[in-house]
C-alpha cells in the first residue's frame, strides 16, 4: 500500500486563513485535498494531481 499521502502535510499544516475551502477536486470530485505550500491560496488533488484555487467574486443580485 501506498503512503505517500501519510508522509506529506495534511490540512492542518500552515493554516492560511484566507484560503477558502473546499470539499470535492473541482476535476475529479475527490476529497483527498491538501493546501498547496508552493502556491498562496491553492489546493492539491492528490487524486488527480491538480493545483488549483477557488475565487469568490462576489454575490449576484437576487431581486428579492
Amino acid at each position: 500500500m501506498d503512503d505517500t499521502n501519510s508522509r506529506i502535510p495534511g490540512k492542518t499544516a500552515h493554516p492560511n486563513p484566507r484560503r477558502a475551502t473546499v470539499m470535492n477536486c473541482p476535476y475529479c470530485t475527490s476529497e483527498n485535498l491538501f493546501p498547496d505550500m508552493e502556491t498562496d491560496n491553492a489546493w492539491q488533488c492528490r487524486d488527480c494531481c491538480r493545483v488549483f484555487s477557488v475565487k469568490l467574486h462576489g454575490h449576484i443580485d437576487r431581486g428579492v
